[in-house]
């Protein structure tokens, strides 16, 4: 966490840029909703094309490759596009062309396979050259036209020499023993080396402000920590260099410069704020989120970027009480207009996903329902008198069910008395008869009920559940406290809770 660049910093430096990972469409499909987002934000990319004023004119020339055509993509967030392509000419050379700017930011060719050759930038110029040789890349990359990919070049070649006498230090370390004389030489040049490194990237953030390179630079320069403060009883103060860290995360980067979320870096850095420093329970984690779009400002592209990723990370999460964060999403931003980008059908549809999860999130009263047993009786959610309710919706012809049942039986005839627990079995099936038969085969006694002879709405837009089996778990006010859980993790959880509570 030092402002010199490490050992280990170079390193990560050094594959943040040569790194690539295509993009994986499965994973951005993982709801009826998202599916149809991710066309409509991938038509919006290329919708914002279209008003540019300038062209551009971008030609590779590089020895040692076999490929007829190439691909020019760039990064957004943690995903590639391709942008455009174009097939060798007889002169051996590629040239893209194209009559709308390209937006700013980092780019990339790639061969028919796919794979990444290398990384170049869209900034001070959208005309120029590059020619290089495909075996001896990044020392042969030469460049023409754009002054700013030169110095991106020159700081790539510089970190692979850099990396390489790094290597070659630690590899003669290992035939010393730590702490002797010729060791400790050894971590001083390593030192140096850092030094030299950090020096090199601030002499260009210094002598180019303004820059994607600098802007680039900038943001992957780690907080610098002073020492901790003292506490009262003289010791250093163990929590203040992460709690320091985490305020000053952001110091070096601009949220509001969208050409960053055109980079293999930003999204790193987010998931890094987000799963590393921040608590990970709904209520630390819609803080954090906050304080992004406070940082990102009135940038629409960064504002569209963060939207777009934790809309796909929350609106699917399986994690228990992350829903919460999905609907705090839409009830504070989606009547911003800079959500105008969406398509209304896919704005409207993650809005009702929304109001059906509302209800129903961990720490609101149960929604209640009354619905009739066996004997044709109403019987009421809210009026069972018990420390734990457990709802359980269940279907006759489901195969996870028949296997959920006896263990939940097991556990309830077990525990029901020790720890005051309920179920109220709601049978997800129309019929009487099917519902007897499968209560008479397993013996559930516990208080069995038809989910659709009942006396309130409809229980699948209630609890928004539309297979089995699902479980609800409540406390002696029918507040929410677990769901979607089975039974050996809500055992688990029900012990977690009581040790925490104190009781027996």
């Amino acid at each position: 966490m030092k402002s010199v660049a490490s050992a280990k910093s170079i390193s990560s430096i050094s594959l943040k840029i040569l790194s690539l990972q295509f993009i994986d469409v499965n994973a951005m499909k993982k709801s009826k909703y998202l599916k149809t987002l991710c066309i409509i934000l991938f038509l919006n990319a290329l919708q914002t094309f279209t008003f540019a004023q300038t062209d551009y004119k971008i030609s590779f020339s590089v020895d040692g490759l076999s490929d007829s055509l190439i691909l020019l993509a760039n990064y957004s967030g943690d995903k590639q596009f391709v942008v455009d392509t174009a097939f060798q000419d007889k002169n051996n050379r590629f040239t893209f062309t194209g009559k709308t700017e390209l937006l700013p930011g980092m780019y990339f060719i790639a061969g028919e396979n796919k794979a990444k050759i290398f990384d170049f930038l869209i900034s001070d110029s959208q005309h120029f050259s590059i020619s290089g040789n495909k075996n001896k890349l990044p020392e042969s990359l030469k460049i023409k036209g754009s002054n700013e990919n030169k110095i991106f070049f020159d700081y790539i070649l510089f970190l692979n020499q850099k990396q390489t006498e790094r290597n070659q230090l630690l590899e003669f370390n290992k035939k010393f023993e730590s702490g002797s004389d010729s060791s400790i030489m050894v971590d001083n040049r390593l030192n140096l080396l850092n030094e030299e490194v950090q020096r090199y990237i601030n002499g260009i953030i210094n002598s180019y402000p303004g820059s994607l390179i600098s802007a680039f630079l900038k943001a992957m320069q780690e907080p610098t920590i002073p020492e901790a403060p003292l506490l009262e009883n003289g010791r250093p103060d163990s929590t203040f260099a992460f709690r320091y860290y985490k305020a000053h995360f952001w110091d070096g980067i601009d949220l509001q410069d969208d050409r960053l979320v055109r980079t293999p870096f930003l999204h790193g850095k987010v998931e890094q704020y987000l799963s590393k420093l921040t608590v990970p329970a709904p209520d630390s984690l819609i803080s954090s989120i906050d304080h992004l779009f406070e940082l990102a400002g009135d940038n629409t592209e960064t504002f569209k970027y963060l939207m777009w990723y934790l809309t796909i990370k929350y609106e699917s999460s399986e994690i228990m009480g992350y829903d919460a964060i999905f609907v705090h999403l839409v009830d504070k931003y989606y009547d911003d207009p800079k959500m105008e980008w969406m398509n209304q059908t896919v704005k409207s549809n993650l809005i009702k996903k929304a109001d059906g999860l509302r209800n129903i999130l961990i720490g609101r009263i149960a929604p209640e329902m009354i619905l009739f047993d066996t004997l044709q009786q109403p019987v009421s959610l809210h009026q069972i008198k018990a420390d734990y309710t457990l709802i359980y919706f269940w279907d006759p012809d489901c195969s996870h069910c028949k296997q959920e049942t006896p263990l939940l039986r097991e556990f309830y005839l077990k525990n029901k008395d020790i720890i005051n627990l309920e179920v109220y079995a709601v049978c997800m099936d129309t019929s009487w008869v099917e519902m007897k038969n499968y209560i008479r085969k397993y013996q559930t006694s516990w208080l069995n009920v038809n989910g659709f002879y009942s006396m309130t709405p409809d229980f699948r837009q209630l609890y928004d559940v539309s297979s089995s089996p699902v479980m609800f778990l409540l406390d002696s006010n029918k507040k929410i406290i677990a769901k979607r859980l089975l039974t050996k993790q809500m055992e688990t959880f029900i012990s977690d809770h009581r040790r925490k509570k104190n009781l027996p």
